[in-house]
């Protein structure tokens, strides 16, 4: 129970835009083993093999494998594109019960699907429509616009759940922080998924559907810092990071940067 469970998921078949993400778990892997931190001796990996699956599939094998492999005292997922976070989540959920779900991004995820018709836009959708998490538990942070059209607008105030826009976090950080503090000191589990397109396109070029006027690295540290004090952090994702358009491996090695800082940390 007291090792760090890293699950390699190098899924991208339900991508909206640019596949690629399928070769990021690698990538990361590769520059974390490198870097100096504390709990590097913790750390089991396991790699899932998706070949054979279609996204449906998939996505059952993810949680059945998390639910036969749960014994760890903290999980991490490298993706692999966004749609491993319902699976992962559902995973989980069974043996946290009051686990509330963080999700950084520029995009709601929230798309209509179906069993046949299942992509990376619809985690948080299929999540909240089979009831493994209810609206209350659910606060995404990042949200822009420009990316969001007025039908997932409009879906997301009808789901319920609570959502932080870009613009608003930009023009005042500080503020952001004291309401974010408040909000997660009521919660007892934290699940935090982290899509990589919500950094800014020059910090993380290489991104399934990189855009600008995204968080910066000071940000995105603070906003763990105060997720990691509160000691209720006890899963983490990362997803949406694509090699194929990164410049330098920049993507991939801040990728790893942050769940060394995670791990330094627990």
């Amino acid at each position: 129970m007291d090792t760090i469970g890293i699950f390699l998921l190098p899924f991208d078949k339900a991508v909206i835009s640019r596949a690629g993400a399928r070769f990021a778990p690698f990538k990361i892997k590769e520059f974390l083993l490198k870097l100096n931190f504390k709990n590097k001796d913790k750390i089991k990996f396991f790699e899932l093999n998706f070949e054979s699956y279609d996204t449906y599939k998939a996505h059952n094998f993810i949680t059945s494998f998390i639910n036969e492999n749960k014994n760890h005292k903290f999980f991490i997922f490298i993706g692999g594109d966004h749609s491993i976070t319902y699976a992962t989540f559902k995973a989980l959920k069974s043996v946290y019960n009051n686990l509330f779900l963080i999700n950084l991004d520029k995009h709601f995820d929230i798309r209509d699907w179906s069993v046949d018709n299942i992509s990376s836009g619809c985690s948080f959708s299929r999540l909240l429509d089979e009831k493994i998490i209810s609206p209350s538990d659910l606060l995404e942070i990042g949200i822009l616009e420009f990316y969001n059209n007025e039908k997932l607008l409009q879906k997301a105030e009808h789901y319920g759940f609570e959502y932080i826009r870009m613009m608003e976090l930009k023009k005042n950080f500080d503020k952001f922080l004291e309401l974010f503090k408040k909000k997660i000191e009521g919660v007892e589990y934290i699940y935090l998924s982290f899509d990589i397109d919500v950094m800014d396109i020059s910090v993380c070029p290489g991104s399934s559907a990189n855009s600008p006027f995204g968080l910066n690295t000071y940000e995105v540290v603070k906003i763990f810092d105060l997720i990691l004090e509160t000691k209720k952090l006890i899963a983490f994702d990362i997803v949406e990071a694509n090699p194929i358009f990164d410049f330098d491996d920049i993507t991939s090695k801040f990728c790893a940067f942050l769940i060394a800082y995670i791990l330094n940390q627990l």
